[in-house]
């Protein structure tokens, strides 16, 4: 990759670059390798053309937003990873609310008590970019994405086009953006009229049992696995997971379903506890799961590995 020309045609269409970055700076588990350059459009016409740019000239990248939900593995990766934190563009037309990709969900949550617009105050309780709730589907307390999206601007196939909610095919926690080429660039949402007070004292409850039950402070990225149909953190901890540790990646002895990076872990051992998780789930309670975090940089057999264990045979294999 010729990341010296890469770098000079972000920069004559207004991009920002580093070159000097790493998924560990980037996400909120704090775990990855370096990156060969890291580029920073503040417009949607800028990430348009730089996503443009990138496929057209078969250049692999990433689009990340906070990196709330990301597990990167520690090699490096020979690509552009585009970083939407400086598109956070919110406007507000009554019920409807338009945010860019990189928007905070918590900022649009704290506009929204202001407005006294009810429906996503779960959207204060994430660490996450409006982008990345869409893509996938995210939610807490009994609210998620698909409860409030209208519509989605996307970029797909180098055209911009909008989406409805029903084309987006939401579903637990995916949506048609997790396994396709689309670009998210805007989302618009469609709450319910309510009070400044009344939405102010249900995200205070929200947050309220979340510092209860949750790890805030330490370097997660939320629940790692999920099963539609079983709540797979109690049987975490009814299988004495919890404070499992391999290296520096522990099990959340406050919320089973979180793996904490306690002080600089490597990628490969929150994957390994995460496999064993997995496993344990199997083999004791014949409980298959599937892995919620998105997957960055990895080779196709670590991806394989994950999905044996979903399937239920992770008897018959073991992590390289």
């Amino acid at each position: 990759m010729n990341t010296q020309k890469i770098v000079s045609k972000m920069h004559s269409l207004g991009i920002a670059t580093n070159t000097n970055c790493t998924f560990a700076n980037l996400t909120t588990l704090g775990v990855g390798g370096t990156i060969a350059l890291v580029v920073y459009p503040s417009q949607t016409k800028q990430l348009v053309s730089a996503t443009r740019y990138l496929r057209r000239n078969k250049i692999p990248f990433y689009i990340l937003g906070k990196g709330s939900n990301v597990l990167a593995s520690d090699n490096h990766f020979d690509g552009v990873v585009v970083s939407t934190k400086n598109l956070n563009g919110i406007a507000f037309d009554g019920n409807f609310v338009t945010a860019d990709c990189g928007a905070p969900t918590a900022k649009v949550a704290q506009l929204c008590v202001a407005k006294g617009l009810t429906g996503g105050e779960f959207l204060a309780c994430l660490p996450a970019s409006v982008g990345g709730v869409v893509v996938c589907n995210a939610g807490c307390f009994g609210q998620c994405a698909k409860d409030i999206v209208h519509s989605v601007k996307v970029l797909h196939n180098g055209v911009v086009k909008t989406l409805s909610a029903k084309q987006c095919n939401f579903a637990h926690r995916n949506s048609i953006f997790k396994h396709s080429n689309y670009v998210v660039l805007q989302v618009t949402f469609c709450f319910a009229k309510s009070t400044p007070t009344q939405v102010s004292h249900k995200i205070q409850w929200m947050k309220g049992q979340k510092a209860k039950t949750q790890p805030l402070g330490a370097k997660t990225a939320g629940c790692v696995l999920y099963n539609e149909n079983v709540p797979l953190s109690k049987l975490i901890d009814e299988a004495g997971l919890k404070g499992y540790q391999i290296g520096q990646a522990k099990v959340s002895k406050k919320h089973a379903g979180f793996v904490i990076n306690i002080d600089k872990s490597a990628s490969k051992d929150i994957y390994l506890l995460i496999s064993y998780i997995q496993r344990v789930l199997w083999e004791r309670y014949q409980v298959t799961s599937q892995v919620e975090l998105n997957l960055l940089n990895f080779d196709e057999a670590t991806n394989d590995i994950f999905s044996i264990h979903q399937t239920g045979n992770s008897q018959n294999s073991s992590p390289s």
